[in-house]
C-alpha cells in the first residue's frame, strides 16, 4: 500500500470487504475516525513504550521571571516528556531532574524560593519549576509529538509543496496549489512526505500568504522543507504518521474496529489477531534503531542528581 489516508481508507476496504464509501458506517469519515483511535489507543503507547525517540521534537518556552509553571505543549502525545532542560542566555544547559510529589510536599514551605532552576515537578499538564526562576531564560522539552488527524489529500488544508526557496535563518517560502484558505491569522504544520512523514513545523503562523505560496520562519522548522513535503491545516495529515512497517496493522486494527460496530464480531477477532501478529512483529523490530549501539546507563543516582543523564 502507500502511505496516504486515501489509500489507508482503499485497503481497509479491500481486506474487509466493505462497501462503498457512500455507505453510512463505512464512508470516508468513519473509516478514518475508526483509523484515528486505534493510532492513539494501541499504536501511539506502543510506540512510546519503546523509548527510541520516534517523532521526538523540541518544544522551547521563554521563561519569565518570578513565574514557575509553564504548560506542556498540547501536541506532546500524552503530555509525557522525554526530558526537561534550563537553557542560559548564552547557549549552555543543563537537565532539571525530577521531583516526586513527596519531595515537592516537603519543599511546600520553600514554594516562595526564587533563583536560577534546578528542578522541576509535574502539576497536571503543567511543569513547574523549582526555585521560581528570577531570571529569563529558556525551558527546553523535548516529548512524542502527536500524530496529526488523517484527512483525505484532497482536503481542504492540505497542499503539497512544489518549490522552494529561502533559507533556515530567515523564511522559507513554500509555492503550493491554489485554493488553500488560509492567511496571516491561521496556523499551519508542514509534514514530512517521506517516511516517517513526521511534523517539519506545528502550529506556525505565516508572515504573508499568496493564492500560491505560504512563507514561514525557518526557525520554526526542525530541518528544512523541501519538495514533496506538504503543508496542512493543524495537527492534521494527509499521510499515516507511523513507521511504514506498522501501517499494515494499523489496516488490520481499522477493520476489526469497523466490523465490531456492525456486530461483526468473529470477524472482527479474527482481524484483531492478524493486528497483534504484525503489531508484535514491527514494535519488536523497532528496538534497537542503531544496531550497533547498545545502550547503558552509567553513572547512577549521583549523575542523576548533579542532572547528568551518561548513555553510551
Amino acid at each position: 500500500m502507500s502511505y496516504q489516508s486515501d489509500d489507508l481508507l482503499a485497503e481497509v476496504r479491500r481486506l474487509g470487504s466493505l462497501p462503498s464509501a457512500s455507505v453510512t458506517g463505512t464512508d470516508d469519515a468513519d473509516l478514518l475516525s475508526y483509523a484515528d483511535a486505534e493510532m492513539r489507543t494501541t499504536l501511539v503507547p506502543l510506540m512510546l513504550g519503546c523509548r527510541e525517540e520516534l517523532y521526538e521534537r523540541i518544544f522551547d518556552q521563554t521563561t519569565t521571571s518570578g513565574v514557575a509553571p509553564y504548560r506542556v505543549n498540547k501536541r506532546a502525545a500524552l503530555s509525557r516528556l522525554n526530558t526537561v532542560q534550563w537553557v542560559n542566555a548564552d547557549g549552555s544547559f543543563y537537565n532539571l531532574p525530577r521531583l516526586e510529589p513527596k519531595q515537592v510536599a516537603e519543599m511546600s514551605l520553600l514554594s516562595t524560593a526564587l533563583g536560577q532552576p534546578v528542578y522541576h515537578y509535574l502539576e497536571g499538564s503543567r511543569v513547574v519549576l523549582y526555585p521560581t526562576p528570577n531570571l529569563t531564560g529558556t525551558l527546553r522539552i523535548r516529548a512524542f509529538v502527536r500524530p496529526g488527524r488523517l484527512a483525505l489529500a484532497a482536503a481542504t488544508g492540505s497542499k503539497a509543496i512544489t518549490a522552494v526557496s529561502g533559507s533556515a535563518s530567515t523564511t522559507w517560502v513554500l509555492t503550493i496549489a491554489s485554493g488553500h484558505g488560509w492567511t496571516t491569522a491561521t496556523p499551519i504544520d508542514v509534514v514530512a512526505g517521506t517516511p516517517s512523514f513526521e511534523f517539519l513545523a506545528l502550529d506556525t503562523i505565516p508572515s504573508a500568504v499568496t493564492a500560491t505560496s505560504v512563507e514561514l520562519a525557518g526557525s520554526a522548522f526542525s530541518t528544512p522543507p523541501v519538495i514533496g513535503d506538504w503543508v496542512c491545516a493543524p495537527d492534521t495529515s494527509p499521510f499515516i504518521q507511523l513507521p511504514v512497517e506498522l501501517q499494515p496493522a494499523l489496516v488490520e486494527l481499522t477493520v476489526a474496529r469497523c466490523l465490531r460496530a456492525q456486530g461483526n464480531l468473529a470477524e472482527a477477532d479474527a482481524h484483531t489477531a492478524a493486528a497483534q501478529m504484525e503489531t508484535n512483529i514491527g514494535i519488536g523490530a523497532l528496538t534497537p534503531r542503531v544496531e550497533t549501539a547498545d545502550r547503558k546507563i552509567v553513572g547512577g543516582a549521583a549523575w542523576r542528581r548533579r542532572g547528568y543523564l551518561r548513555v553510551f
